[in-house]
């Protein structure tokens, strides 16, 4: 479902501010009274975040506003849409595993 993307794109905002910070899932997920399997959930987008944890977040990864966590804006309509990838020297299928590279990183996955 598109709309769970949101999920995913969050959480890689939320995954990546961590690993800049340089902390453990577990650090993190205790100051904000999570496990630590949640807090790793929410970073891959399998698992929604309610908007009070959001806030405190924001306070465990030390940034100014809630926004630095969010999207400011986000189409959900072209949240999965295909992605352009133009070049002559890129095949099909290397244009497929671009695609697949690069919609797991957006998703905060490996």
């Amino acid at each position: 479902m598109v709309d769970l993307e949101i999920y995913r794109v969050v959480g890689a905002a939320i995954a990546a501010r961590r690993k800049k910070l340089r902390l453990k899932q577990a650090e993190v997920a205790d100051q904000i009274g999570l496990t630590r399997a949640s807090l790793a959930n929410i970073e891959s987008g399998r698992q929604k975040i309610m908007l009070h944890q959001i806030y405190k977040l924001a306070t465990a990864l030390r940034v100014d506003s809630i926004v630095d966590l969010v999207p400011a804006s986000y189409s959900f309509e072209q949240a999965s849409g295909p992605l352009r990838i133009v070049g002559s020297e890129v095949s099909e299928e290397q244009k497929s595993q671009i695609e697949q590279y690069v919609r797991r990183k957006a998703g905060g996955g490996k």
